[in-house]
């Protein structure tokens, strides 16, 4: 295993590559501490064995009298069935030096334990992958990681939180053998683990008895898996892959009453920022979760690096070509509407002046959609009179946030004839827009009334709709038979464009016969 050495001021780079059998690591190192056991200068090494598999690090943090390591490798204790990654969360001390007769020059009292971030179920679907891990400033008692699942399979990434105090009880708990080579991996009996309990962190560790050192040798890991918090992941998604995770944490005063809030910025391999917000319900233990936002930061180029300054309020992110600052208050620059700006715990709606402005009390907020009406009253009524046998387009977004994309939207008429109904897109006199707007033909006096749109329980806009039949340049009849060429002539067109797009794909599919003896790399040599 060769180390890389340490930088003259003694404190490693924020990215410090390390080769282990080939394998290359990289993991942020933050503390003079931790670097003078990651990067040791005597030549002591990590005993390969059962110790570390293949392994790639993620990261590492000072606590207390000991250092956690957090990393994916080869699941020795999975050998049996095949080949599979887990992710591992590692104890060293700071004060190991070693054994003197066993495990000299080795750690001796390294242990390690699976980290479980999965849904649960009868079968849990994991995450076994660790592809980053973050700790709040300040707060050793809590650590954030972003999981995957394995890139040869259903492609699909998980938030998941632990706690400082469930990781000591794995390390605290049994650990795991296996007999033989053929064998399952079982717990060890309590009446086998020697005195003083191997792993514990002691002021000189070549005076620890033969029995600790060649006990932790063959047995480093634990039994247990260490378990995310509340019994279920932050945040999971599919056909997403998490690269990079920071995480903020604020209080707000709502009518006298301190909430926290945290929220998450998740990187992804395609340069974007999902920004979620977690709360825990009132006079309950359980959390939820929502996704606020998504930021195309570096379209096409994997998030490599993050970090939060909360003396600048900023998010600073990193490819490996460009580095963006995104505030993190960004209320009346984002949000235009109620319903989008109550659900930001950094922002609150003003109904007087229909502004999203940073939180202060007094404004409108609610994160958890508790209050489901909280914005009626915000949403603005638009009046609109339109003319007999126009179309007419109704709409609350210039363009839908790639965040709601995925809602149901749902719009409703209250007529003086029907009453309230919904609306049934049908192409000859309701369509629907790429934004969920709604496109109304050939209007009617039966069409006028009040217009209002839905997204699940919340109220996204209203319009009153007044159809004018007294405005007509023309008899009816001949704007009725205007109208009617109109949409021959449109027919006419669609049907030239399905003609056209047909005959472009068979010109690209001859293209793509063509170029199947072409070098890649031909275009490119051409323009150097």
């Amino acid at each position: 295993m060769r180390f890389a050495t340490t930088p003259p001021n003694g404190t490693p780079s924020e990215s410090v590559p390390m080769t282990t059998r080939g394998t290359e690591l990289r993991w942020i190192i933050r503390h003079r501490r931790v670097s003078s056991i990651l990067l040791p200068r005597n030549g002591r090494r990590v005993h390969q064995l059962l110790i570390i598999s293949e392994p790639n690090f993620v990261g590492s943090f000072d606590i207390g009298e000991s250092v956690l390591f957090f990393f994916r490798e080869t699941a020795v204790e999975y050998i049996n069935c095949g080949k599979s990654v887990y992710s591992r969360v590692a104890r060293v001390c700071k004060k190991d030096t070693g054994g003197k007769n066993i495990l000299v020059q080795n750690w001796s009292t390294y242990l390690k334990a699976r980290l479980n971030c999965s849904i649960p179920g009868e079968f849990p679907f994991y995450f076994n992958e660790i592809q980053s891990i973050y700790k709040i400033p300040g707060d050793d008692q809590r650590f954030y990681g972003t999981f995957t699942t394995s890139t040869n399979g259903l492609m699909g990434s998980a938030i998941c939180s632990f706690s400082l105090k469930d990781i000591q009880a794995s390390f605290n708990g049994k650990f795991k053998e296996q007999a033989t080579s053929s064998s399952a991996w079982l717990p060890v009996l309590s009446s086998r683990v020697p005195e003083p309990r191997p792993g514990t962190c002691v002021d000189d560790t070549e005076t620890l008895p033969d029995t600790v050192l060649n006990f932790i040798r063959s047995h480093p890991l634990m039994d247990s898996a260490v378990m995310h918090e509340n019994e279920k992941p932050v945040y999971f998604k599919r056909d997403l892959f998490f690269t990079r995770l920071v995480v903020d944490r604020i209080k707000v005063d709502i009518g006298g009453e301190i909430v926290e809030y945290t929220v998450y910025y998740a990187g992804t391999n395609d340069g974007r920022v999902h920004k979620i917000v977690e709360w825990v319900k009132l006079n309950e233990e359980s959390s939820s979760s929502i996704l606020l936002d998504v930021f195309d930061i570096t379209p096409g180029e994997p998030i490599q690096v993050m970090e939060i300054s909360k003396v600048h309020k900023a998010l600073y992110v990193a490819s490996d070509n460009r580095v963006k600052q995104i505030d993190l208050v960004m209320c009346n620059r984002r949000y235009d509407n109620c319903l989008r700006c109550v659900h930001d715990p950094y922002c609150g709606w003003d109904k007087e002046s229909n502004v999203c402005k940073p939180y202060a009390p007094g404004l409108l907020q609610d994160v958890s959609n508790s209050t489901g009406h909280i914005c009626d009253s915000s949403i603005v009524k638009k009046k609109m009179v339109v003319t007999w046998g126009q179309s007419l387009h109704l709409g609350c977004f210039l363009k839908m946030p790639a965040v709601l994309s995925s809602q149901t939207i749902t719009w409703y008429h209250y007529s003086k004839e029907k009453g309230k109904y919904k609306i049934i897109f049908r192409p000859d006199k309701y369509i629907e827009t790429s934004e969920h707007g709604l496109v109304i033909i050939a209007v009617t006096e039966a069409d006028a009334g009040r217009y209002d749109c839905w997204m699940g329980g919340s109220l996204l806009c209203s319009y009153n709709v007044t159809v004018d039949a007294h405005r007509l340049g023309r008899g009816s009849n001949d704007y009725q038979k205007i109208y009617s060429d109109w949409c021959h002539e449109f027919e006419k067109y669609k049907s030239a464009m399905k003609t056209w797009e047909r005959k472009q794909a068979q010109c690209s599919s001859r293209q793509n016969d063509s170029n199947q003896n072409s070098h890649p790399n031909e275009i490119y040599r051409t323009l150097v």
